[in-house]
């Protein structure tokens, strides 16, 4: 270790012939020097707060430093370090325990950095490398299990050849089900690989139900039963009722002679239904192309088909539950690292204050990429990717007193994001106040890229595209069922490429579900986005300057709070008013900050009051469908079509879709009619880019 004590900064600036009685004051720095090589030891992995290091020579180990941070501040250099930058150098730091920041209380204000040499020099790792792939031999119990086409391509290693003697617990996944870690995943240059299942790619669908909707049971045709029931753990995922809500669970037994396959109690939350969605996995005779593999957890071996010829390195398991986790934190920045390959949530900060974590790629999590609860915190230039049950997770702000929390997830990039659970698993999910989204790229998610819940939010600049791709009754961004979240402004993001061709009526862009209301959504652009704005009978939402191309219909708005969904509206002991009563809403500050809410239960509360449609732009599509009972509660004024806008590029409107394609021409009679642009129309049109 090289701990660099008491290092010199001038704090401003030093003139000539100055006495040394007005020279400033000397800033002190605590810097501790970390390397890989030093980390992967023994006596590292033990380090606390009562043997952490005071003093060494050369590089010490990444456990050692942080113990620095949970030992009393005056045991190092007699505690007058006004901050402290732990370094690592580049390599791969593997870690099969978390690092576990809490500061000791004599560091509180101190200012904490953790930094790296760069996002793909410097790698905290949560996995190991696998070794001692063979051929199956013929006498390997399981091998009669794998398909003929697969022997002679599936290899197979025992993982404590490679020191790994926990392969994780299953724990049944998907909708309102509390987020654990995964079971143990296998990892090919870096990418998640596939657990050997049947279809082996799409959904197969429920034929029957030998003991109704509300029974265990299910037949699927064509499945490969025979084969199936000689599988000891074999799971099935499934959107078993809805659309929207999956469930992984395991399989209780197999019956090829009648078909039916039972699953493990308790049943999906809301039963099963014929025609639904479906697949089986972690099945050895299944395993029958490149890329999936299976684990055999009797004997604690893998079973991998390559796709391509193997080099020491290539394979990785994950053996952490957690990377990193900081509990009542402040004043951290994270930098220029990556967080790869954990079997639970990548980075937890646990309140505090103040954290920002930026120019950091996190990938490979089996759980969450950032899950965070601290205030007056920004995370900015991230790469978060390969993420099995969400991107980002944020609660900040008081939902009570609307005191802001002040957190921010800037000019990052986050895609394939729910590979374990595929709904309500979104790119982010903003629950508090006062927190902002701003100027990422979100991509490639099977249901909403952005969930959100609280009040005074701002989704600002974002760039959403190819979501909503495999779940249905869902949006890119989306809210719903909760009177209080209010003040939301979501603008200048572009949004295009949303939904399935399979659910083209059911996969939305905006999606203000269940009488969700108090929204601005303004100066958008939507491409090829069917439904792009749906207002699910919710009230004082402002619609305006948007702009639609290939959207039909642009805006959907229903009455449902006067119709199928009257109950919820009326029941004083419903979720709506339930949550009304939490936040004393006829009370300031909500009384005062949303003054209709104030009076909602005096005033129709189930009808679509106060909605507000005016000023946007749509070209190659319907502009509205509005149902006949929620029309005398819409004002919509003035929408502008293709004789009103003309674009920079000459082609047929059906074919627009990039930036440079939706440039609308300054002369255009909807600008000087008082259209205002999205900010995203700033950009080199030549390049498309921003």
């Amino acid at each position: 270790m090289r701990l660099d004590s008491l290092r010199p900064a001038r704090r401003g600036a030093c003139w000539l012939g100055l006495g040394a009685s007005l020279l400033p004051a000397l800033a002190s720095a605590l810097t501790l020097h970390v390397s890989a090589a030093a980390t992967d030891t023994a006596a590292d992995a033990q380090v606390s707060a009562a043997n952490a290091p005071t003093s060494a020579n050369g590089d010490m180990g990444l456990h050692a430093a942080v113990a620095v941070l949970a030992a009393n501040k005056a045991r190092f250099v007699g505690g007058s370090a006004d901050r402290i930058d732990i370094v690592l150098d580049a390599g791969t730091y593997r870690l099969t325990q978390p690092l576990r920041l809490q500061l000791d209380s004599s560091w509180r204000g101190t200012p904490v950095t953790l930094s790296g040499a760069g996002e793909s020099k410097t790698i905290i790792s949560g996995a190991k490398v696998v070794q001692g792939f063979r051929p199956v031999s013929a006498n390997d119990a399981a091998a009669g299990r794998l398909p003929a086409t697969a022997r002679g391509h599936v290899l197979v290693a025992k993982l404590a050849d490679s020191a790994i003697d926990d392969a994780g617990t299953f724990e049944r996944q998907g909708f309102g089900i509390r987020v654990t870690p995964a079971p143990l995943e296998l990892f090919y240059r870096g990418e998640p690989q596939t657990l050997a299942r049947w279809p082996s790619q799409g959904f197969a669908t429920i034929a029957s139900l030998p003991a109704g909707e509300k029974g265990p049971s299910f037949t699927v045709t064509g499945a490969p039963l025979d084969a199936l029931k000689g599988e000891p753990d074999l799971r099935a995922m499934g959107y078993w009722a809805r659309d929207w809500a999956d469930t992984t669970l395991p399989v209780e037994s197999v019956d090829p002679t009648s078909g039916a396959v039972t699953l493990a109690a308790p049943i999906p939350a809301f039963g099963m239904k014929t025609g639904q969605r479906m697949y089986f996995e972690n099945a050895l005779s299944q395993l029958d192309h490149p890329g999936e593999w299976y684990i055999d957890r009797q004997a604690m071996q893998v079973y991998f088909w390559p796709p391509a010829p193997l080099h020491d390195g290539d394979v990785e398991a994950s053996v952490s539950n957690q990377l990193l986790v900081a509990t009542a934190v402040s004043n951290l920045t994270v930098r220029d690292l990556s967080f790869e390959t954990t079997r639970g949530n990548a980075i937890e900060i646990n309140s505090g204050l103040n954290v920002a974590i930026e120019h950091t790629s996190v990938r490979n999590a089996g759980s969450v990429g950032v899950w965070s609860t601290a205030r007056d915190s920004h995370y900015r230039y991230m790469h978060v990717s390969n993420t099995g049950e969400g991107g980002f997770v944020v609660y900040a702000g008081n939902h009570q007193t609307l005191a802001s929390g002040n957190v921010s997830i800037e000019d990052s990039v986050v895609h394939d994001y729910a590979r374990r659970s595929r709904a309500y698993r979104p790119a982010i999910s903003l629950s508090g106040v006062g927190d902002r989204v701003e100027r990422n790229h979100l991509y490639d998610g099977p249901h909403a890229a952005i969930i959100f819940n609280g009040n005074d939010l701002v989704i600002s600049g974002n760039e959403i595209d190819h979501v909503a791709q495999e779940a249905s009754d869902t949006g890119a961004i989306y809210t719903g069922r909760d009177w209080t979240s209010r003040g939301t402004v979501i603008e200048g993001n572009f949004l295009h490429d949303i939904g399935s061709a399979a659910q083209p009526m059911a996969t939305m862009g905006i999606y203000l579900d269940d009488q969700g209301g108090g929204t601005t959504i303004r100066r958008n652009i939507f491409s090829k986005v069917n439904q792009a704005i749906f207002i699910g009978g919710g009230r004082d939402n402002l619609v305006e300057d948007n702009l639609f191309v290939n959207c039909s219909p642009a805006i959907y708005i229903d009455s449902r709070g006067l119709s199928w969904q009257k109950g919820l509206a009326d029941d004083p002991n419903g979720q709506l008013r339930h949550q009304l009563t939490l936040v004393n809403f006829t009370q300031p500050p909500y009384s005062t900050r949303y003054p209709s809410l104030a009076t909602l239960l005096n005033d129709a509360p189930g009808a679509p009051k106060g909605n507000i449609v005016r000023r946007n732009a749509v070209i190659n599509g319907k502009p509205a469908s509005i149902d006949a009972r929620a029309t005398p509660y819409i004002d919509v004024e003035q929408t502008f079509g293709s004789g009103d806008v003309s674009f920079l590029k000459a082609m047929p409107d059906s074919q627009r879709n990039s930036l440079a394609d939706l440039q609308i021409a300054p002369g255009s009679p909807a600008l000087r009619q008082g259209f205002q642009v999205s900010p995203f129309h700033a950009i080199d049109a030549a390049s498309g880019k921003p």
